[in-house]
């Protein structure tokens, strides 16, 4: 951390990343019309540096480079120096970063560009040491290279950011869409994925993996239209690995990043809002797919983690954990052997470090990752122990890692409280209620929903960003799409009309501030946002969903329910309005893809009514959400306010006061049904999983590999000469 002695203007901010810049020697701006301004009157290129408060490598380049005194000499003569925090300002990262990839084929964080005085990028890097080292140059050579470059190449700087900036406001589509259904292209996605998939650890490809919920997403709407159990071992072996892997914080819940292996042994540490979200919706779709456990308890545990770390005294929620502490990345969350021997004692820490695949040399600097290596059941066997007791020391266990990691320095949280990412989490919540009927699950949604529009939606317009009870910066597409899909969600979970007018109300903002008149679909920003150098669309997903995919879904649903057809055809509009590129890319487009799946379907219209104390309505109920059906549509009927806002409700009250349901589906409405039983059978049963593909012995062979036998045999001779061998 710099001296405190020096102050600049990042200390009136709020963005808790721009907070750790702001007693830096460098003479940092915020973006905004200062310091753009500056940059003109005095002919001075921008030097521009972005990145977010858990980023791992944007601390490190802060400590290296931007403490250092004589490099923030260089940078305060030269240039006029601008921090963006990326999650306060993601349509200026994403300019930037698609400026930084047409320059060197290549993107991340943090993101260092040099602009010329008008925005346009010339010059760029993402991580940059204070020396050169490896034949990478060092900070200070790049900070004279773009120097130089400007001051006596301004023909070629101007020539080279001209095209950069055209690379980047070019979209590449085909002349002509070609005339494909939703399952052509599913079924050509899935087939690039299935190309792509690692059949020993699930995940695509063999290096280091991020979760991608978007990709089993589609797989599992693809498995309810084929029935092939061959995707749903891919989502199974994908989603088992990264919960029993170091992917996943397996004492405090919620995953990390994303792994650096191909294995999920060691993440990337940060946690952010925005993956615990997606992942916990995913897992709760595999749980209706498959109704095994696993699927159950990892959502509840990323609840916890998110309700114990995550939430703020309002109820919203904030954005990430940093992969940091005291500047060592991942020690808050690994541990040595040592320390589990002192905490569990020789005869449990055993069990646990078979357990766990904790070792003597650790997986990470010399600490272990935890990580699921072996079975309660095989462990019992060997160690001739009840696996109830196998159970308990493990529980016990956990609790006393986690209680002891609890007492350890915290890692930075960024408090800041986006509206699309907390959108994404009332969508899970609500999600979470629907399946698992857990009623704390729907409070914390409706609490989260009520706090965001009492805060961040502002004269007809939507905020992104809330901190210290200052709302800002004007909202881009993705906080209006994402907050539209978890208030109407929400609607779903509590069948309270309130959800679907606020819902009306944003949708309605959002195509009038973002909808492109001319090729159809969204940009990123509004009609009223400051002019940049660009003005993106962004159709594909990348670590998060394309806001467009969750704009056209969204608004298919919110218009199927409320009979609104303009929004309908809004959400139909946007997926055409990218079907050739789609055909081009299909794996690229899951998101969409999942929208055109759903317009292209003939949602299940259902009305359930009735007392809803009576056991058969429960059942009803149950029935309904238990099994995995993406494109059902469901509403409880309650008298005129539910005719007011749905419809098609009308005439769909409870039959002689017994529970009542109306199914229409495929351009049929059926006679309403009174059971549990019949109901299902108008529903049709899911997809059948013909294979056990849950089988245990052949989980552990996959996940036993020699590296892990010689482990255990290391780990038999240790124990041999400590004593913990004894029982």
């Amino acid at each position: 951390m710099a001296s405190t002695e020096y102050n600049n203007r990042l200390a009136q901010e709020t963005s808790p990343y721009l907070l750790q810049h702001a007693h830096q020697p460098v003479d940092w701006y915020p973006w905004g019309p200062e310091a753009l301004d500056k940059a003109r009157q005095e002919d001075k290129p921008i030097f521009l540096s972005i990145g977010y408060s858990a980023c791992h490598w944007c601390h490190v380049m802060s400590r290296e480079c931007f403490d250092n005194e004589e490099l923030a000499r260089q940078m305060n003569e030269r240039f006029v120096n601008i921090k963006v925090d990326r999650e306060e300002r993601p349509e200026i990262d994403a300019i930037y970063m698609n400026a930084l990839i047409a320059m060197n084929g290549q993107g991340g964080w943090p993101l260092n560009l040099f602009l010329t005085p008008e925005q346009e990028p010339f010059l760029g890097g993402t991580y940059f040491p204070p020396v050169p080292v490896n034949h990478q140059p060092g900070f200070g050579e790049v900070l004279l290279q773009a120097h130089d470059q400007y001051r006596n190449q301004k023909e070629q700087v101007q020539n080279r950011s001209g095209e950069i900036l055209r690379k980047v406001n070019t979209r590449h589509t085909p002349a002509v869409a070609q005339e494909n259904s939703a399952q052509i292209l599913i079924n050509a996605a899935v087939q690039l994925l299935t190309e792509k998939f690692d059949e020993a650890y699930g995940g695509f490809g063999a290096g280091m993996k991020f979760p991608e919920p978007m990709l089993y997403s589609l797989l599992l709407r693809h498995w309810v239209h084929s029935e092939s159990n061959d995707v749903l071992m891919m989502v199974d072996k994908s989603l088992t690995h990264m919960a029993e892997g170091g992917l996943y914080d397996q004492l405090g819940g919620g995953f990390h990043r994303y792994s650096t292996d191909r294995e999920w042994r060691v993440p990337h540490f940060e946690k952010m809002l925005c993956d615990n979200a997606l992942m916990a919706r995913l897992y709760l779709d595999a749980f209706q797919a498959t109704q095994q456990d696993i699927y159950q308890t990892i959502p509840e545990e990323i609840f916890e983690y998110l309700d114990r770390e995550m939430c703020s005294p309002e109820g919203a929620f904030f954005t990430s954990q940093d992969a940091d502490t005291d500047g060592r990345e991942g020690v808050y969350f690994t541990w040595e052997l040592k320390e589990v021997l002192d905490l569990l004692g020789p005869r449990h820490a055993k069990v646990f470090a078979m357990v766990y695949g904790i070792t003597p040399s650790g997986n990470f600097e010399r600490r272990n990752v935890l990580r699921i290596t072996d079975s309660l059941e095989n462990i019992a066997d060997k160690e001739g122990m009840p696996i109830f007791e196998v159970g308990h020391i493990i529980k016990s266990g956990k609790q006393a890692l986690l209680e002891a990691r609890n007492k350890r320095p915290q890692p930075h949280r960024d408090d800041k409280i986006l509206a699309g990412w907390n959108g994404l989490t009332i969508s899970a919540l609500a999600k979470g209620f629907i399946v698992l009927r857990r009623e704390p699950y729907l409070k914390r949604a409706a609490t989260c929903a009520n706090f965001i529009w009492k805060n961040l939606w502002q004269g007809g317009s939507l905020l992104r960003v809330y901190k210290d009870g200052r709302a800002r910066f004007n909202g881009c597409l993705e906080d209006y799409a994402y907050l539209l899909d978890g208030l109407v969600t929400l609607f779903e979970a509590s069948y309270e009309s309130q959800w679907l007018m606020k819902a009306q109300a944003l949708a309605e903002s959002m195509i009038d501030r973002f909808w492109d008149e001319k090729s159809g679909g969204f940009f990123m920003t509004g009609s009223d946002h400051e002019r940049l150098v660009a003005r993106l669309k962004n159709p594909m997903d990348d670590a998060t969903p394309s806001a467009n995919a969750v704009a056209a879904l969204a608004l298919l649903r919110l218009g199927h329910l409320t009979g609104n057809k303009s929004l309908e055809a809004k959400g139909r509009q946007t997926v055409q309005a990218f079907e050739a590129e789609m055909a081009q890319r299909p794996a690229a487009f899951t998101g969409m893809l999942s929208a055109m799946d759903f317009m292209e379907s003939s949602p299940v219209e259902i009305v359930l009514s009735g007392p809803e104390g009576d056991k058969e309505y429960q059942n009803m109920l149950e029935t309904l959400y238990r099994d995995y059906r993406p494109n059902q549509l469901m509403v409880v009927y309650q008298g005129e306010e539910t005719v007011k806002w749905i419809p098609w409700a009308e005439g769909r009250g409870p039959v002689s006061n017994q529970p009542t349901a109306y199914v229409c589906k495929e351009g049929t409405c059926h006679p309403p049904v009174h059971t549990a039983h019949a109901l299902y059978n108008l529903l049709g049963r899911p997809p059948e999983i013909r294979l056990n593909i849950f089988d245990e012995d052949k989980k552990i062979k996959d996940m036993q590999s020699q590296e892990q036998t010689n482990f255990l045999n290391a780990m038999s001779d240790i124990f041999k000469f400590s004593g913990l061998g004894k029982k």
